[in-house]
């Protein structure tokens, strides 16, 4: 579980030619049953993976910060290429990766166009299958982001997603053994962020993971 757990956490991160989207995205997360698509109402569940996710961004830069027990804060430094993680369970630490000491690995992946319509945006949903499991993101074409941010992220083949869709995600599921995992957007808003949002938060530790 905390295999999947890890995963599900980092895809998130997994996850802005025009003018790049600058601002806030709302996300709730809800889970289904992969076999039945029942909505899975688990209080655990919602405790350790949140129902709720705030995504703020300015040129490269991203910071999520989750209702989850287990991974409540990220934080993406394209100039560091470093994605900061910290959780309410280790609250003193500061976690980080090294987004390109994890390699790209091979995916396949297929592309439907207007596939649904979120929050008055025009949708095209991008199908991902690779060595974690399948994962469809929903993009629209007009919140654009800059693939050149992340081209050193090549952990969960960050950097070759976002090459293909050139836009921030409103909808992804991911598809796991048993459940599914959905982050929809609720709220868009598009304004300038300051700087001082993208400042690392106070700990005690820093450690590599």
């Amino acid at each position: 579980m905390r295999k999947i757990v890890t995963s599900f956490i980092l895809l998130i991160s997994i996850s802005v030619y025009s003018q790049d989207f600058e601002g806030k995205i709302e996300y709730k997360l809800s889970y289904y049953q992969k076999d039945s698509k029942a909505i899975i109402d688990s209080p655990e569940i919602i405790k350790l993976l949140g129902d709720t996710s705030t995504f703020i961004t300015k040129k490269g830069f991203y910071k999520q910060i989750t209702n989850s027990q287990y991974m409540a804060f990220q934080l993406y430094d394209p100039k560091e290429n470093r994605l900061y993680m910290k959780s309410k369970i280790e609250s003193d630490t500061l976690f980080y990766i090294v987004t390109s000491k994890i390699k790209n690995t091979k995916f396949e992946y297929e592309i439907i166009k207007n596939a649904d319509t979120i929050l008055g945006h025009v949708c095209d949903k991008l199908s991902v299958r690779d060595s974690v499991g399948k994962q469809d993101y929903y993009f629209a074409n007009d919140l654009k982001v800059s693939p050149e941010y992340f081209q050193n992220f090549t952990a969960f083949n960050k950097n070759k997603i976002t090459d293909i869709m050139k836009s921030v995600f409103l909808r992804v599921d991911y598809y796991f053994i048993n459940f599914i995992a959905r982050m929809e957007a609720t709220v868009i808003i598009e304004t300038k962020e300051n700087n001082e949002e993208f400042l690392l938060p106070p700990h005690k530790i820093l450690l590599e993971k």
